[in-house]
């Protein structure tokens, strides 16, 4: 027995020795690793269960020392974060202020880690967003929706009322590449009366794209194009007086900007170029009105450079030349309207992080017209957008924008233009948003008085599931000076995916 218990034991022992003298080469050997590695170089892929799992082959550290060669293998990289859209299909799709429209990577005011280094739940970077449909490497997520609504309206030409239906079809095309990004976002509205009548439909059609190109690490390039359908609004100034059927409009829209960082410099390049043409207006009596006196080429050639005085706050100056070509030489009144313009901005941006971010500027704006009997316009510009989030689930959204618009006919070259766009969207629940918007423009003619618009509008999004949202709106439009208002308000259903 007892040399039974020697024999046994004896086998263990060895074991054990050689255990030992294999970590004495071991040891040694991964000390060595660690202090000639570097952080941005490749390292030495440690073993785990996982690994052994799938019986990957893989040269230990014993066999490396015993032939002098080590095995290194690249450290895998993070895979490429999705670019998002700006708006959520199913939510409200708001008019925005030149890009800010544009896509961005991180979700607006995140969770924080948590103190114990423990994880927060998982919580989507646009709250009720779609998985969205996978096609090849882009990601759709289409909605459409169909709401009931009643409208009334009051103006000279005494009260009207309609009672109509909408339907909406919206939609993102996003792309999943790991450099560069596509963003295609479409919007588009059909009315339709009860019964034969079909005063005051509003037909309504938008589409963009937008493709980023990476050139290098300081440089970023964008291409756009898009097209927008909409019906010229009964209080806007070219409006005909007593139409039944406002005339449509068609704009299409390209253009090409580049972007670099020279140090503490960032300068920008952009050309724009646009084409617009205009549909015939009904009158009272049925007959088509022409408009195609306004049909129009622009361009618009800008410059921006500024200076980082810190990651926060970036002042900056503007410079900018455009015109505007009219298909016909002189319009149905014998003026010629075409004209060019020049102005200049000085602002700064500012970057706070996920809460507060936006630009102000404020600057001169001048358009001369090719007709000598139509007097130039000048203007004060006041132009800037803001965008902050004082707690997680709320987002209050600014924007100011100065223009000089032409008047469609008459001795008159056109008016200024300051507009004031806001918008609060407040999370109540996790499935109910509320929405409030609010918009003033005011026109400042130089040979009549000016005209101020305001309008004002609430609205609920009830998620009853991922895929379907009810909705409800209401809406107040009012321009005191032509003694004109319109109420509006309507209830439906989301369906996306």
């Amino acid at each position: 027995m007892n040399v039974k218990g020697t024999a046994t034991r004896l086998p263990t022992s060895r074991k054990a020795a050689t255990l030992l003298l294999a970590c004495t080469f071991v040891c040694p050997l991964e000390s060595a690793l660690a202090q000639t590695a570097t952080p941005a170089g490749p390292t030495l892929r440690q073993a785990t269960s996982s690994d052994n799992a799938t019986a990957s082959p893989m040269p230990s550290a014993v066999d490396a020392a015993a032939t002098g060669a080590v095995q290194l293998t690249p450290t895998p990289s993070p895979p490429p974060q999705l670019w998002r859209p700006s708006n959520n299909p199913g939510d409200p799709i708001y008019e925005q202020q030149d890009e800010a429209g544009q896509p961005f990577a991180d979700a607006e005011n995140p969770y924080e880690p948590t103190v114990d280094g423990g994880e927060n739940p998982r919580i989507p970077a646009v709250p009720g967003q779609t998985p969205g449909i996978r096609v090849g490497t882009f990601v759709l997520r289409p909605a459409i929706s169909q709401t009931i609504n009643t409208e009334r309206q009051t103006n000279t030409g005494g009260p009207s009322r309609r009672n109509y239906l909408t339907t909406g079809i919206r939609g993102t095309l996003t792309s999943d590449w790991s450099r560069h990004a596509l963003t295609v976002t479409g919007d588009g509205a059909w009315e339709r009366n009860f019964g034969s009548d079909k005063d005051g439909e509003e037909p309504r059609a938008k589409i963009d794209a937008d493709l980023r190109l990476d050139l290098g690490g300081q440089t970023t390039a964008n291409l756009k194009a898009g097209y927008e359908f909409s019906r010229e609004d009964t209080t806007d100034p070219n409006a005909l007086t007593g139409a039944a059927v406002q005339g449509g409009e068609h704009r299409f829209t390209t253009g090409a900007s580049i972007e670099r960082d020279f140090g503490k410099l960032r300068g920008l390049a952009a050309l724009d170029l646009s084409r617009t043409v205009y549909t015939d207006a009904k009158g009272i009596d049925g007959r088509p009105i022409s408009l195609n006196d306004r049909d129009q080429n622009g361009a618009n050639l800008r410059g921006r450079i500024g200076y980082e005085l810190s990651p926060a706050l970036i002042p900056f100056l503007e410079l900018n030349v455009g015109t505007t070509k009219y298909d016909r030489r002189l319009d149905n009144s014998g003026y010629a309207r075409s004209s060019n313009s020049y102005g200049a901005k000085v602002g700064a941006e500012v970057d706070l992080g996920e809460k507060t971010r936006g630009e102000a500027a404020i600057g001169y704006l001048r358009k001369q017209y090719d007709d000598d009997r139509l007097d130039a316009i000048d203007a004060l510009t006041l132009d800037g957008t803001l965008n902050w989030s004082p707690q997680r689930g709320t987002n209050v959204n600014l924007g100011l924008r100065t223009t000089i618009e032409d008047f469609a006919g008459g001795p008159q070259g056109g008016w200024v233009s300051y507009r004031l766009d806001a918008g609060l969207t407040h999370e109540l629940r996790n499935n109910l948003v509320a929405r409030l918007t609010g918009q003033v423009v005011h026109r400042k003619f130089r040979a009549s008085e000016d005209a101020v618009e305001y309008t004002a509008g609430a609205g609920l999004t009830w998620g009853i599931n991922r895929y379907l949202d009810l909705t409800a709106d209401v809406s107040y439009q009012w321009t005191p000076v032509y003694d004109s208002n319109d109420l509006r308000v309507g209830a439906g259903l989301v369906l996306k995916r």
